[in-house]
C-alpha cells in the first residue's frame, strides 16, 4: 500500500474546538453604566466567567431605577482661578514626588489579583517598551528609533517547519525571529483561554466533539472539582486520550489478562482501590532497597485518595523507574487506535514482547528517522515543544540524549516491552506507549530565598547538577554524548576560536560613524541594500533601515571562551555517579570533568536565567525553578502531563538539545559581551512573571489531582467488566434539546493539521505584534476518520517489524 504522510500534531489546540463566543444579555436593565473595572488591565485574559484568573471581557455594572438627577459642578470647576491654582498645586506635588521614588519603568513584579495570586502579563507589551528604550539608548543619528507600528504588516521571511522549529531566514530584510515567537506564544495563550467550557453541559459537548464518545462515569464529580478549584484550562486533557486510545481496541477479557500480567511484573507497585480506600502492594521487595519505590507509591496513593470514593474497585500498576518501558511498534499502535476509535475490538491478540528495542520500529515509514536518520534542519528556534520533541521527525535528538544512547535489553532496568501493557509510568517520550501519570518528586521542595528580578546580581544562565542521563555508564557506551555531560563541556569550552550568534540590530554595529550632515546622502539605491548584513554596508543606508519597521538582526562574532564566560554559569557538581569503577569509566569522568561544588537554591536564585534539563527521566526540579522570579530556559525530550498547558515563549523559553540556539537566546535577553546594556530585560522579566504564575495557578496540587482523577475515571471504564455501563449520561433539558448529530457525532481526526497550523501561523504573520485580531479556529479543517480493512491491517501487523514500510494507517486522530 502507498504510505500516507502522517499529519503533525498541533500543540495547545484540540480537534473541533470553537472559540468561546461573547456573552450576550437577553434583557437590558432600564439604565446601566458600562464600567471600565477590570481585574487585570495589564493582560487581556480569558472570557471564562468571572473566575479569579479570567477577566477578558469588561464586566458591566448596572444602576437600576430612575436616571440620576443632574448635579452642579464642583466649586473648583466653576471658578477658572480656582481651577488654575489647583492644577499648579497638583503639578508641584507630582514634581516633588518624582524625586522621592525610583523609576518603576515597566515593572511587572508585585502585580496581584484580588485572590492574592499573580496575574499573567503581556511579554509583547514589555518587548515594545524594551525596543523603544533600547533604540533610544543606542541612538547615534539624527532621527528617532521608536517601536514600529503594531498595526502595520511586516513580512518575516522565516519558515515554520512541521518538526516544531522556526527556520531562520538569511534574507537581509528578515526581522529578528524572537519577537515573532513571543507574539505567537501570546496569541496561543489568548486563543487557548478563549475556548474553555464554562458549564457542565459545555464540557460534555466539548468532550464528545473531541473524542466521539460519552465522558466516563463520574465526570460530573470531576467537573465540580475543577470548578471548585478554579482550573484554568478544564478542557485540555488530550494527553489522557492519547495514552488510553490503544486500549479501547482490546476485548475486556484481554484487558483483564494484561492487567494481571503487569500486576505480577517485577520492579513495580500496585495501588488497590476497594470500597473507596487505597492500599499499596509492592511485590518486588528488591525495589524497596532503592529509595524511591515506597515514597513514590505513597505519593501516588495520596493523590488517588482525594477522589477514590468516586472510583470502582480496581487495581493499577506503576513502574518504579524514571524512564518509560513500553515501545509499541508504529504499525501495531496504529491498528489498535484505528479500531478503538471506531468502537471495534482487535482479534489479533498475540503480540511479540521483545526486550530488544529498535527505536525505528516506533516511527512511521515516512518519518524523517526512517527515511533519513541524519536529518537536520538549519539555524532554528523551537516554536512547538511537542513537535520538537518528536524523535521520529527530529532524529538528530537520538545521539544527544542518554535515554536513546543506552541500550534497552533484557537485563536493562527498567526492562523494556514491545507489547501493549497497561503500565503507568512517570515519564515517556513521543515513541512510548506507557500511561503517563503526575509525579510528585520534588513537588514540595521550596525555591529558597528569591530576590526580585531587579535585585538579582547575575544575568548569566545558571545550572548545577549531577551527571545523570544514562542508567549505567560503561566504557562500551558513548557516555560523553549524554545530554548533561555535553552541556557541561559546551558551557565550559575554553577555545579561542570565534563563534557567531544572532544579535538584535539596534544601531550598535557602527557606532560613531554616522554624520548627521551627511544624512541627505544616506539614502542610496535599492541595490545598496543587497548583502548589507554580510560585508561593510553603507552606514547611512543601514541607519535608514533601522529607523522604522521591525527589529532586525545581524551576526556578531566573539571568541568562544569569552562568550561562554559572559553567558553561562553551568557546571556538573559533586562527582561521578551511575558509572562503572571496574572498567575505569568513573575515573575517566573524574579526570576529564572540572567538577564544581553543589549549589543551594539561595545561590542559584541570584541569577536571572535558570536552565532546566532532563536527568535519567523528566526534570523534577522544573516546578521549583518556575516558582522563582527567574526566567527558565528548558530543554527536554520527554512528554509531560502539563505540556498542553505550558505555552512556550509566553511562560518559559524552549531550547534545543544541541544547544545551538542558546547563544542567540542569551544575546537577545541578556545582551552581548560588547554591549551588555542592549538587553531585552523587561521582556525576560515578563516571561519570568508568567512562569511563576503558571506554577501558582496551573501547577498546584489541585491540578495534579484533577489530572489523575480524570485519568482514572477513564481507566476505570476501560478496566470495567463486560456489560457494566461506565459512561456518564447528562440528563437535563439543555442536553435533551441539543442536536442529536452534534451529541453523537462520529470521531474526527486531525489529518489536516498542516492547514490548522498554517492558519494560526498565517494569523501571526499578518502582524506579529498585534493583539486585536480574532484568532482562527480549526473546526473546519478536520475530516472523519477513514475506515480501514481490519483484516488487512492485522495481516500486515503480523509481519516482521523491520519490514513495515508499506503500511497505511489512519491514526492521526490520536497521535495528533
Amino acid at each position: 500500500m502507498e504510505a500516507q504522510v502522517a499529519s503533525p500534531r498541533i500543540p495547545f489546540r484540540a480537534a473541533s474546538t470553537p472559540p468561546a463566543s461573547t456573552p450576550h444579555f437577553h434583557t437590558s436593565p432600564p439604565f446601566y453604566t458600562p464600567s471600565t473595572r477590570v481585574s487585570q488591565d495589564d493582560y487581556p485574559e480569558s472570557p471564562v466567567g468571572l473566575r479569579p484568573h479570567a477577566s477578558f471581557f469588561k464586566p458591566y455594572t448596572f444602576t437600576l431605577g430612575q436616571p440620576p438627577t443632574r448635579r452642579r459642578l464642583p466649586r473648583v470647576l466653576r471658578s477658572p482661578k480656582r481651577l488654575f491654582l489647583t492644577i499648579v498645586f497638583l503639578g508641584v506635588l507630582a514634581l516633588l514626588g518624582s524625586f522621592w521614588r525610583t523609576s518603576d519603568r515597566g515593572n511587572v513584579t508585585g502585580l496581584e489579583d484580588f485572590d492574592g495570586l499573580c496575574r499573567f502579563v503581556s511579554p509583547m507589551d514589555a518587548y515594545h517598551r524594551d525596543l523603544t528604550r533600547l533604540r533610544t539608548v543606542s541612538q547615534d543619528s539624527g532621527f528617532p528609533r521608536d517601536s514600529h507600528d503594531r498595526l502595520k504588516t511586516y513580512k518575516h521571511y522565516h519558515s515554520y517547519s512541521p518538526t516544531g522549529h522556526l527556520i531562520v531566514s538569511d534574507n537581509p530584510e528578515a526581522p529578528h525571529p524572537i519577537p515573532l515567537l513571543l507574539d505567537l506564544g501570546e496569541k496561543r495563550w489568548e486563543e487557548l483561554l478563549s475556548r474553555q467550557s464554562r458549564t457542565l453541559e459545555d464540557a460534555v459537548r466539548e468532550y464528545i466533539r473531541r473524542y466521539g464518545r460519552q465522558p466516563p462515569k463520574g465526570f460530573d464529580k470531576w467537573w465540580d472539582f475543577a470548578m471548585q478549584h478554579n482550573l484554568v484550562l478544564p478542557d485540555e486533557y488530550d494527553r489522557i486520550n492519547l495514552d488510553l486510545a490503544p486500549f479501547l481496541a482490546l476485548p475486556k477479557s484481554e484487558m483483564m489478562r494484561r492487567m494481571e500480567m503487569v500486576d505480577n511484573m517485577a520492579e513495580t507497585f500496585t495501588l488497590v482501590v476497594q470500597n473507596g480506600s487505597v492500599d499499596i502492594e509492592i511485590k518486588d521487595e528488591g525495589g524497596l532497597k532503592w529509595g524511591g519505590t515506597l515514597p513514590r507509591a505513597r505519593d501516588t496513593a495520596s493523590l488517588l485518595r482525594g477522589f477514590s470514593d468516586y472510583l470502582p474497585d480496581m487495581r493499577a500498576t506503576f513502574s518504579i523507574f524514571d524512564q518509560p518501558q513500553i515501545y509499541l511498534s508504529w504499525a501495531r499502535r496504529g491498528s489498535l487506535v484505528d479500531l478503538g476509535l471506531r468502537g471495534e475490538k482487535t482479534s489479533h491478540l498475540e503480540e511479540t514482547d521483545s526486550a530488544k528495542v529498535k527505536l525505528s520500529r516506533s516511527c512511521a515509514p515516512d518519518s524523517n528517522y526512517r527515511k533519513n536518520g541524519s536529518f537536520l534542519e538549519g539555524k532554528s528556534f523551537i516554536y512547538d515543544s511537542l513537535e520538537a520533541g518528536d524523535l521520529c521527525q527530529n532524529p538528530y535528538l537520538i545521539p544527544l540524549h542518554g535515554l536513546t544512547i543506552e541500550p534497552h535489553e533484557q537485563d536493562s532496568h527498567p526492562r523494556p516491552h514491545t507489547q501493549l501493557l497497561p503500565l503507568f509510568s512517570l515519564a515517556k517520550t513521543s515513541i512510548n506507549s506507557d500511561i503517563l501519570v503526575t509525579p510528585l518528586d520534588q513537588f514540595h521542595d521550596p525555591p529558597g530565598n528569591d530576590p526580585k528580578w531587579e535585585n538579582k546580581p547575575s544575568s548569566k544562565l545558571a545550572w548545577r547538577g549531577s551527571p545523570t542521563g544514562i542508567s549505567w555508564m560503561t566504557s562500551d557506551l558513548d557516555w560523553r554524548s549524554a545530554h548533561r555531560i555535553r552541556l557541561h563541556n559546551y558551557a565550559n569550552n575554553q577555545s579561542s576560536e570565534p563563534m557567531k550568534y544572532l544579535v538584535p540590530d539596534l544601531g550598535q554595529r557602527n557606532e560613531g560613524d554616522y554624520d548627521e550632515a551627511d544624512e541627505s546622502s544616506a539614502m542610496g539605491s535599492d541595490e545598496d541594500l543587497d548583502g548589507w548584513r554580510g560585508g561593510n554596508p553603507d552606514v547611512k543606508e543601514q541607519k535608514a533601515v533601522e529607523r522604522e519597521g521591525p527589529l532586525r538582526y545581524f551576526e556578531e562574532e566573539t571568541l568562544t571562551d569569552q562568550a561562554m564566560e559572559f553567558f553561562y554559569d553551568i557546571k556538573l557538581a559533586g562527582g561521578p555517579i551511575q558509572c562503572s569503577q571496574d572498567d575505569g569509566t568513573c575515573q575517566n569522568m573524574l579526570d576529564e570533568i572540572e567538577w564544581a561544588p553543589r549549589q543551594n537554591g539561595d545561590d542559584l536564585n541570584l541569577n536571572k536565567f535558570l536552565l532546566d534539563i532532563d536527568g535519567n527521566g523528566w526534570s523534577g526540579r522544573f516546578r521549583k525553578l518556575m516558582s522563582t522570579n527567574s526566567l527558565v530556559i528548558k530543554m527536554t525530550m520527554f512528554t509531560e502531563w502539563f505540556q498542553p498547558h505550558l505555552i512556550p515563549w509566553f511562560m518559559y523559553i524552549p531550547a534545543k538539545l544541541d544547544f545551538s540556539d542558546l547563544p542567540d537566546i542569551m544575546a537577545f535577553f541578556r545582551g552581548t559581551p560588547t554591549h551588555p546594556e542592549l538587553a531585552f530585560d523587561e521582556t525576560a522579566q515578563a516571561l519570568a512573571r508568567n512562569g511563576k504564575c503558571f506554577v501558582q495557578r496551573m501547577f498546584r496540587m489541585e491540578d495534579l489531582q484533577a489530572y489523575m482523577m480524570r485519568l482514572f475515571l477513564e481507566y476505570a471504564r476501560i478496566a470495567a467488566k463486560e456489560g457494566v455501563d461506565m459512561d456518564f449520561h447528562l440528563d437535563n433539558d439543555n442536553w435533551s434539546q441539543m442536536d442529536p448529530f452534534e451529541r453523537f457525532s462520529p470521531p474526527e481526526s486531525t489529518s489536516k493539521h498542516e492547514k490548522a497550523t498554517k492558519d494560526l501561523i498565517d494569523f501571526a504573520d499578518r502582524d506579529y505584534s498585534s493583539h486585536s485580531a480574532k484568532m482562527p479556529t480549526v473546526s473546519d479543517v478536520k475530516e472523519e476518520v477513514p475506515r480501514q480493512d481490519t483484516a488487512a491491517v492485522m495481516e500486515e501487523a503480523e509481519k516482521d517489524m523491520d519490514g513495515m514500510d508499506g503500511i497505511n494507517l489512519p491514526w492521526e486522530a490520536v497521535m495528533a
